[in-house]
């Protein structure tokens, strides 16, 4: 009787050590997942430019709305790549296609493209800077957005955005004055409504304060640098 105690809390023992080792072995898996997945975003980030951080992050409200990823960057230590370049994972191409579709009617290039081009032609004549900052969120949103998902090069996004940019750098003097004006101007929008304005106005509050938000790390260029901003869309970041 004893014997047979004996060899069945040896056996659990055992049991018990073989557990703890395949969860070990499960948990090193996962830490070098997570590496070697940060490490595959840290090269996309330094493969990227300043203007295409800063462009990105001009629609970074709409970005952290539909595909949150400031929680993620928190969690898997890493940075908020996908608020700053213009890349989305793999899991939101398709629900992304559907979101360009249902609030733009585009559904490949050159419907994103006549789009973003109409917006930006008439982002000189917005008559206030609530309204200019709206739509260089959603000209941001739709252009880097079109090409997340595969219609347009990235390259040919961000060039479709570089009015935009120089309107945004020329009116705005930093990320708190266009978030402010921006929600001012989504306030006042057709098809706003009181739950839309709360979710934004949250989101961008978050990005105001994360310190892994783009909002954070991408500094507002001042406008005498502007020139230097867009001669940066063929330079990469790390360089």
């Amino acid at each position: 009787m004893f014997k047979f105690f004996k060899e069945l809390i040896d056996s659990a023992k055992e049991g018990l050590a073989e557990g703890k080792a395949e969860l070990a072995q499960e948990a090193a898996e996962r830490e070098t997942a997570r590496q070697e997945g940060n490490a595959a975003l840290e090269t996309r980030l330094a493969a990227s430019s300043r203007f295409e951080n800063f462009a990105v992050a001009l629609a970074a409200v709409y970005r952290e709305t539909f595909a949150s990823d400031l929680r993620e960057a928190e969690e898997m230590q890493r940075s908020a790549v996908h608020l700053l370049c213009v890349d989305i994972p793999a899991k939101e191409i398709e629900p992304w296609k559907k979101l360009l579709a249902r609030d733009f009617s585009v559904t490949e290039r050159e419907g994103a493209e006549a789009a973003v081009t109409e917006i930006v032609h008439g982002l000189p004549s917005q008559p206030s800077d609530d309204d200019l900052a709206l739509w260089i969120g959603r000209a941001s949103h739709l252009a880097t957005g079109a090409a997340a998902v595969g219609y347009v090069s990235a390259q040919a996004a961000l060039e479709w955005l570089v009015p935009a940019v120089e309107l945004a750098v020329e009116r705005f003097s930093g990320w708190d004055n266009y978030a402010q004006s921006f929600l001012a101007g989504e306030r006042e929008a057709p098809g706003s409504n009181f739950v839309g304005r709360k979710l934004l106005a949250s989101m961008a509050q978050k990005l105001l304060e994360s310190e892994r938000s783009p909002w954070k790390t991408v500094a507002w260029p001042e406008r005498d640098s502007l020139a230097e901003l867009l001669a940066s869309r063929e330079t990469p970041r790390s360089t």
